[in-house]
């Protein structure tokens, strides 16, 4: 009863969950390869910096971002946790969000989209905290320097900085000086980089030029059964949201609210990736955020335990069978 061990809030959950990561980065560590992703060969100015130390397929830049996935996953946890709006304390966010890991495996290896998704994650948290507060909310700025600072690993990060707008007209009554403070806060890292940029070689088009290089259409390709665990997780998508809709009636207004602004997470990961050429299926990453929470709420609320449990292993051995295919094959 695979799903019933990860539901519970135990300690021995948190080792499950890291064992069952190093068991997803097994392979990857045995045998590296080369990452297909554009990002290694021009990289963004910070995780330039990063990758001047760390080489992305080496061990250690796939140790780094094993931890930092895990990490992620609990900080999903956190964030229900102090909000409470699943109405339930689960590491089930952590394990769904752990094993989206599997999908491609070159985002295994040392990578900026992991990095800026932790401060996409941290800028809703604090967007959320904004919640019901009457004064000018300085979280938005806060929210939008996390965007700008991520979006310096990350460039398709930057279009995320709408979800800050977005979340300030479902959380609060807005002034319509709280639209200028989420700009204030990105531009400030970007604006930052560009001076030393300046400073540093005399010439802003270094800068413009990273920026440029980082916007060339790319596609990365997958295998069909890619596609096929994309059609079961469409499917279930369908029935959770059916059902999340249902429940939000149930629910207090923040947590609906919560829901609402994870929703619109997910709509744009799934909307850049159809209309912006340069944006691929790294993406995924950013949709399994609001998705973890989705299918967590869906999971627990199957009344039928063996049909939860069915539901469960099929998503997670779909995950697994991408990963191990050409080992099984």
């Amino acid at each position: 009863m695979l799903l019933k061990t990860f539901k519970r809030i135990q300690p021995s959950v948190i080792l499950l969950i890291i064992l069952m990561a190093v068991g997803i980065w097994f392979n990857t560590f045995l045998n590296p390869e080369n990452s297909n992703f554009f990002f290694n060969e021009h990289p963004m100015p910070l995780y330039g910096i990063l990758i001047s130390f760390i080489s992305p397929v080496s061990i250690w830049g796939t140790l780094i971002t094993m931890i930092i996935w895990v990490i992620h996953g609990f900080l999903l946890v956190r964030l229900n946790t102090k909000f409470f709006f699943i109405n339930e304390r689960t590491y089930l966010p952590a394990v769904i969000f752990i094993l989206s890991g599997c999908f491609i495996t070159d985002l295994q290896y040392f990578n900026p989209v992991i990095i800026s998704s932790i401060f996409l994650l941290i800028a809703i948290e604090r967007l959320i905290d904004s919640y019901r507060d009457t004064n000018i909310s300085f979280n938005s700025f806060d929210a939008g320097l996390l965007i700008g600072v991520g979006c310096l690993f990350y460039l398709n990060l930057g279009f995320f900085l709408v979800v800050i707008w977005i979340g300030l007209q479902i959380l609060r009554p807005v002034n319509w000086r709280e639209w200028l403070v989420p700009i204030l806060g990105f531009f400030a890292p970007v604006l930052l980089t560009a001076a030393i940029y300046y400073l540093l070689n005399g010439d802003l088009y270094m800068f413009i030029r990273t920026i440029q290089d980082n916007m060339v259409p790319f596609k990365y390709e997958i295998t069909q059964f890619h596609y096929y665990f994309l059609g079961y997780l469409a499917l279930i998508i369908v029935f959770a949201s059916f059902r999340i809709i249902r429940d939000l009636l149930t629910k207090k207004v923040k947590s609906r609210k919560i829901f609402q602004i994870l929703w619109w997470v997910f709509s744009i990961s799934v909307i850049v990736f159809f209309l912006v050429p340069w944006a691929s299926f790294d993406m995924i990453i950013f949709g399994f955020i609001p998705l973890s929470f989705l299918l967590t709420h869906y999971l627990l609320n199957i009344r039928v335990k063996w049909f939860g449990e069915l539901v469960f292993y099929l998503f997670a051995g779909g995950l697994f069978f991408i990963l191990f295919h050409k080992n099984i094959l």
